[in-house]
């Protein structure tokens, strides 16, 4: 796994893990469920490649995909010498306790190469155009905000 770093990790979530992918984009398909809430330990593994897959679909600009992805980087230094505690017991590098700047296009270039892009690897997992819609045209934020909220 170390060789191939976070990069080689994203490839393989994509891969492997289709079924826990194609649960969060049946919740976002659905209106009824927002808001939603998007997490995990660290913001950069899972929930960054579940970001990045739903910037993506909404046509956000690569640039600004992987300047978001990046800005986890700063909110990871606190956690750093307890992170790295846990990676290097599974035996791995210190590459995957930070968020490399090119995971972004990399992760792009393998979507386009092996599936044909963002919503052909949605739809390939069962993420059909109707739903892939939902999402594309879901509310805005303005939408979200309850009455009772202001």
């Amino acid at each position: 796994m170390s060789p191939r770093g976070l990069t080689g990790l994203g490839c393989d979530t994509l891969r492997y893990s289709s079924t826990g992918i194609h649960s969060v984009f049946s919740i976002l398909s659905n209106q009824s469920r927002y808001p939603v809430l998007v997490h995990c330990a660290q913001g950069k593994d899972r929930t960054g490649l579940i970001i990045l897959l739903i910037l993506a679909l909404l046509k956000v600009e690569k640039s600004a995909i992987s300047s978001d992805y990046l800005k986890s980087e700063a909110e990871l230094v606190s956690e750093h010498e307890e992170r790295m505690r846990e990676i290097e017991s599974l035996g791995l590098s210190e590459e995957f306790a930070g968020c490399p700047k090119d995971y972004v296009d990399n992760l792009e270039k393998f979507l386009k190469d092996t599936y044909g892009g963002v919503e052909r690897y949605l739809n390939g997992i069962g993420v059909d155009q109707a739903m892939q819609e939902k999402i594309q045209n879901g509310p805005t934020p303005k939408e979200l905000i309850r009455r009772d909220d202001v």
